[in-house]
């Protein structure tokens, strides 16, 4: 473990999102168009619900997510071995299949692990629910088609609970685990085990640090959802006619996963890294 600052941490994620988008400033011209057109394909591609519908008319759309994170993917891992490989060097640019591959599988790894964690802790919401369901049902028939106001503003509240609770755990078991995504990007293998070791303690540093790395961000972020949610309910047409083929809410969340949410990955790494690092396969 490197000792650097928490400070130095968020500045340098800021100054080598800079200097990754100097190094290649028609990578930056691409990913606007990509990210502003895959929005619009997706919504495309999106099927309605009239009848009759059918589970198989989402086969395109889960078909264009995949090759979509599988590209956005091979981005975030350049930038991450722009920043903690030496910059320009032979071992930046080639990506192994295997790095690749591992890297793109930890990736939906982690959204996997953050969906059960979330369906297990709903399960006892939805067991909650199915048996006052069923106390409903036996106590009168209309009790069920009509139910009292206490279970009606109970029933959401104790949802948002759990899922509260869900959303937190899978926060917590992410950041966790935000290092081995690092890890693997510049060669290493699935450490699990050191990888929970190195961030043991170190949890609300890492989140507070990736939280205010992207700061610039989420503010331009929320003032333009801002924007485009006031551009829906006035019905300008002016200002909807941006949002014709996409929203720039998506190309923001495009550059500030590449531009600083990789290189704060990799500072990150910098700090925090140590068992974890034994053995680093380059």
């Amino acid at each position: 473990m490197e000792s650097i600052t928490f400070g130095q941490c968020v500045k340098g994620a800021w100054r080598d999102g800079w200097r990754y988008l100097r190094y290649r400033p028609a990578l930056a011209i691409a990913l606007a168009l990509y990210a502003w057109l895959s929005s619009f394909l997706l919504d495309a591609l999106r099927p309605d619900r009239t009848p009759p519908f059918r589970l198989l008319a989402y086969a395109p759309l889960g078909v264009f997510a995949l090759v979509d994170s599988a590209v956005f993917a091979l981005f975030v891992m350049h930038a991450i071995r722009f920043v903690l490989l030496e910059t320009g060097s032979t071992n930046t640019q080639p990506v192994s299949r295997l790095s690749y591959w591992r890297f793109f599988g930890c990736t939906w790894g982690f959204v996997l692990i953050a969906l059960v964690i979330c369906c297990l802790a709903m399960a006892p919401y939805v067991g909650l629910s199915i048996g006052l369901m069923i106390w409903l049902a036996r106590t009168s028939k209309t009790a069920l088609d009509h139910p009292p106001v206490e279970a009606r503003i109970l029933i959401p509240v104790v949802g948002a609970a759990f899922g509260l609770i869900g959303g937190a755990i899978s926060c917590f078991v992410l950041t966790r685990l935000s290092l081995l995504h690092t890890h693997v990007a510049i060669g290493g293998k699935l450490k699990i085990r050191d990888v929970w070791a190195d961030t043991r303690g170190h949890f609300w540093s890492i989140w507070s640090t990736q939280f205010r790395a992207g700061l610039p961000v989420l503010a331009a972020w929320t003032a333009v959802a801002a924007y485009e949610l006031a551009a829906r309910r006035q019905g300008l047409a002016s200002l909807n006619a941006l949002n014709t083929f996409g929203t720039p809410t998506n190309v923001l969340t495009a550059f500030g996963s590449l531009y600083l949410g990789a290189p704060c990955s990799a500072w990150l790494y910098r700090r925090y890294a140590n068992a974890v690092k034994t053995g680093l396969a380059r």
